[in-house]
Order: C-alpha cells, then structure tokens, then sequence
C-alpha cells in the first residue's frame, strides 16, 4: 500500500504485479524463507480503494494457471471498481515447473491453453459468448458488468514470436521483457507484418516494454547494484525461457542500469524507434528504503526529464 500511495504521489503512471502461485525453483534453492506471492486481483482492488488515478498493471496474469471465466468476471470487476484503471496484461508464464505442481495430470501444453484462454477472454468481456475446445468450454455466458473501458486493454506478456502472434490477433499492447532498442525494433518489424496478416495496423498496438532499472551515482556503481540484486537472479533464471538463446550480457543492454542522465539517454533511444510507455519498471533494489529513495531519484531525475 505504501509503494502505491508513493508512486501515485510522485507520478509515475502505473503499477505491476507478478502473478505467482508457488514459487519458483529457483527461489526455493536459494532463499529458504518463502516470499509473499499475494493473490494479484485481490492486492490490486485493495490499491485500488486507496488511490486515485494510478493504473494497475497485470504484468502478467498467468491464462494457463487461471480459469479464463473467472479471471474474466475479476478483471470486469476491477475495472469497474478503480474506474476504469485496469491494464489487464496476459500470458504463458516463465516457469513452466508452475503450471506441472499445479496441474500433474496435465501434459505441458500451456501455449494451447493460452490460446484458447486468450480468444475467449477477449469474447466474454465484450458479448455473450460460447467456448467449446478441449482446455476451455462454456456455454451462453454473459458476463456483467461489462469493464468501464470498452475495450478493456489486454497486453499480451512475452518475446517469443507467438506472443507476438497473440498481441497482433487479440491485444491492445504487448509486454516484451528485457530488450535493447535494437532488438525491439527487430521485433517490431515483425509485429507489424503480423498485424497486417490479421488486418489490424501496428498502430492497434501499444507496444510497452518491461525494462529493469537500476539507478546510482556513477556506472560501475550502477552495475555492482544490479549484479547484487534480487532482480539480477530472476533474469538470470530466464535465461532458458523467456530470454533463451539471449547471452547474459543482454541482461544489461537490455535495460535501464546507470547514472539518472545514463537513464534517460537510454529512454531516448526507445523513444526514438517509437516506444512511448513503459509500464512495469522493475526496480533492481533488495530492500524497501532504498526501493523507496530510488523511486524519489526516478521521479525527480527520470519522469520529470519528459
């Protein structure tokens, strides 16, 4: 609640949360005391009655772990309830060992299921709908109250080309994780020839990347907080799944680690291939002061720069 209040306070236009229901292998190897992994609808309605006007950010709610009916009546609910607020950001999730303590008795077919979760959820949250495939089925649901955005904006989560694929067919936004303005722009590329292919236009898409950012007074200080952060060793456990076949050393290039002017160069160039959102910023801090006077640098030395 309070990071809520203080980001509202100092202006930064949205916040994220994870969607986790256990944690993941490698936490559990390495810390033995287990983190506190909230329900992410429930967190976000409790914000969302002690703030005003900043967004809540899904980045991202995981489709294969959820029921897509439910996660559709939730995500109506809260939008209507923060007025409108919601960015309702989707996807397959990192880690798949997840989905298998979840569901042993299910093969891993968590694309399949995010396909068919996906289509649908965009269906019930505009008009009566059916759904019959072998992950997904319901029949004459009409879900009210409708979300107070019409449409709700859906991001879709990922880097791998069919999250791609989905954000051309289904979303509003993509969410890539991690990449430079140089592979962004790669991706880019390909986006909008997806988009053509379903006769949407690139500019349908708000393309919004997940960035890191670590900030400190010179750049090898930058770079030694990073590497000591918690953060660092999540990237580094998406080596073989979301940042696959990437070297570590796009770990960096990749996101916002430097000086506040470093920073700011660095948005430049994103902003510079067209990007102009930027919602799920994680910071690269392992405690809650400093997590606290780094959002005050941000906001003073970062936001007020554009």
């Amino acid at each position: 609640i309070e990071i809520a209040t203080k980001a509202e306070t100092l202006g930064f236009d949205s916040l994220g949360g994870n969607d986790h229901i256990v944690p993941a292998t490698y936490v559990s190897e390495r810390w033995k005391k287990p983190p506190r992994y909230y329900e992410l609808f429930t967190t976000f309605a409790h914000i969302a009655a002690l703030t005003h006007t900043i967004r809540l950010n899904t980045s991202v709610a995981v489709l294969p772990l959820r029921n897509v009916v439910w996660l559709a009546k939730q995500a109506a609910t809260l939008d209507c309830l923060s007025d409108g607020r919601l960015i309702l950001g989707v996807g397959v999730g990192a880690y798949p060992e997840e989905f298998s303590t979840l569901f042993p008795n299910i093969p891993l077919t968590r694309g399949i299921i995010t396909d068919h979760s996906l289509e649908a959820l965009v269906a019930l949250l505009s008009k009566p709908s059916s759904y019959h495939s072998e992950y997904v089925k319901f029949e004459s649901l009409d879900l009210y109250p409708r979300p107070k955005q019409n449409p709700l904006p859906i991001y879709v989560g990922g880097n791998h080309n069919s999250a791609l694929e989905r954000s051309a067919k289904w979303g509003q936004g993509w969410l890539p994780a991690g990449l430079s303005p140089q592979k962004l722009e790669e991706k880019i590329n390909y986006l909008s020839t997806l988009t053509s292919d379903h006769g949407r236009s690139l500019s349908d898409i708000d393309i919004a990347p997940q960035l890191t950012l670590c900030v400190a007074k010179n750049t090898s200080a930058a770079h030694k907080k990073f590497r000591e952060s918690h953060q660092y060793t999540h990237l580094k456990s998406l080596l073989n799944s979301t940042f696959k076949n990437l070297p570590e050393e796009e770990i960096f290039n990749g996101n916002l680690i430097g000086t506040s002017e470093e920073i700011v160069e660095k948005l430049q160039q994103y902003i510079d291939i067209g990007i102009d959102h930027f919602p799920a910023t994680v910071l690269a801090v392992n405690d809650i002061s400093t997590f606290f006077s780094d959002m005050k640098i941000i906001s003073r030395d970062i936001l007020d720069s554009f």
